[in-house]
């Protein structure tokens, strides 16, 4: 999918207030209060000034390149450090409407700010597409359209080249789930971002939860029975999780325990990335399948 800073212009448009570049400089100061515009800016040669929970960001975002240990802690992403973003004097802050639309005339009164919504609502377009959307808007705000589109154009050769690798293990089409432990189970079905991305590559989600905005449905262990021939992609935030699980009977007697498709992809597979951890995605789910079948 090749997406135009025409149709990333057309959903800024549809979400909220468009910045013209006279307003940003070149190599812009920027505040990212939220982990995926952190990767967007990296993607883009921009190392943020500012950022929200920088130790959680490098932890569960495994992408190069890094965060320069010069970064400024902001805060969290619930609740921005207002006295420290004024502090730095950005240029440029990013957030998300989600949690940030709150203190929306607050951040503008100290920098230009943009607030973007990752999560279309049902039938009206998908979280991959948005997600690319934003990613070249952020680009042009931020003067590195070409840079983008050069981005873009990597992941899709990158998901072009997982997809030959799948169908050269004769693979594709396989069933698979989705899971996150946090530590209860979320499934994801295929309104998910990261159901998207392993679809792109060649794979087929047999989870049919209720779409939700979210991309995912929390659910119980009897859910997974429904599902127990897919390959089950899994990542937990704790081993304790993990192992707690190995000891139930229920979960020993799953076909996909007991015939070892499951596969865990690490918990700093952020699936709720840009186009830097969409690749990685899939990646991981590729070279999981390569193992599986290399015993």
């Amino acid at each position: 999918m090749n997406l135009s800073i025409t149709s990333a212009v057309s959903v800024a448009c549809s979400q909220q207030k468009l910045l013209s570049t006279s307003v940003i400089p070149p190599n812009p100061k920027v505040v990212a209060l939220e982990w995926v515009y952190v990767e967007n800016l990296l993607a883009l040669g921009i190392q943020p000034i500012g950022v929200a929970d920088i130790a959680g960001y490098n932890k569960y975002v495994n992408i190069a390149p890094k965060l320069v240990d010069s970064v400024i802690e902001v805060g969290t992403r619930q609740e921005p450090n207002l006295e420290a973003i004024a502090k730095i004097k950005p240029d440029l802050i990013i957030g998300v409407k989600q949690r940030h639309e709150a203190i929306d005339q607050t951040l503008s009164a100290i920098a230009k700010t943009l607030l973007f919504d990752p999560y279309p609502e049902l039938n009206a377009g998908n979280q991959l597409t948005r997600m690319q959307q934003i990613f070249l808007e952020i680009a042009r705000v931020c003067h590195k359209t070409s840079v983008g589109e050069s981005v873009l154009q990597s992941m899709q050769t990158s998901f072009a080249t997982n997809a030959e690798k799948l169908d050269a293990i004769k693979l594709t089409d396989s069933p698979f789930v989705l899971c996150q432990f946090v530590p209860e189970f979320r499934l994801f079905n295929n309104n998910s971002m990261a159901v998207q991305i392993l679809t792109q590559i060649g794979l087929r989600n047999i989870w049919q939860g209720e779409l939700e905005r979210f991309g995912f449905n929390t659910v119980g262990l009897e859910a997974l029975l429904t599902i127990e021939h897919a390959h089950f992609f899994y990542i937990a935030e704790t081993q304790a999780s993990v192992q707690s699980l190995q000891r139930n009977p229920v979960w020993q007697s799953l076909e996909f325990v007991r015939e070892q498709r499951l596969h865990a992809l690490g918990e700093d597979t952020w699936i709720f990335g840009g186009p830097l951890s969409a690749q990685i995605l899939a990646q991981k789910a590729v070279a999981a399948l390569q193992q599986f079948l290399n015993g």
